[in-house]
């Protein structure tokens, strides 16, 4: 799953729940549940993607909708919008696991997965082009339930 779409669900947990000792963990393991649905992935192997300069500018922009996201929750504060905030990066943070790997192929280094990185990749198990629609529609919905929260609902 994309970064936004985790940091998404992470942001709307926070705000549902709204009690730190609940909604903290389930956006840790919301990363994991998305992560398990049908997702988008380039059909390119890793050690040639995050080669690619398209790729650093995917990091990018997923930074920047992330950081918006913040913002935006800064700006409208609805109730709870801190522990959203902070739940966003909860739910966003078990990709930075991934920076090793990234660092290292770049570098044209090779990188060997310890069993985390295993047991991620079982969890992800469809990441193909065509998730991407799956990708979407989660953008799409999780956009529809922040507006909610945005308006007091």
């Amino acid at each position: 799953m994309t970064a936004i779409n985790h940091a998404l669900t992470g942001s709307v947990i926070g705000l549902a729940v709204g009690q730190p000792w609940l909604a903290i963990p389930a956006a840790i393991v919301s990363h994991y549940v998305c992560d398990a649905l049908p997702h988008f992935k380039a059909n390119l192997p890793d050690d040639i993607l995050l080669k690619t300069r398209g790729f650093r500018n995917y990091l990018a922009a997923e930074a920047a909708l992330c950081f918006s996201l913040v913002l935006a929750l800064a700006v409208f504060q609805p109730l709870h919008w801190v522990l959203a905030a902070v739940c966003a990066f909860a739910a966003a943070a078990p990709d930075l696991l991934s920076i090793n790997k990234y660092l290292l192929m770049r570098k044209g280094r090779r990188w060997k997965p310890g069993r985390y990185a295993r047991l991620a990749s079982k969890i992800q198990w469809f990441e193909r082009p065509i998730g991407g629609l799956v990708e979407v529609a989660w953008f799409v919905g999780a956009i529809v339930l922040l507006v909610q929260f945005f308006r007091g609902g």
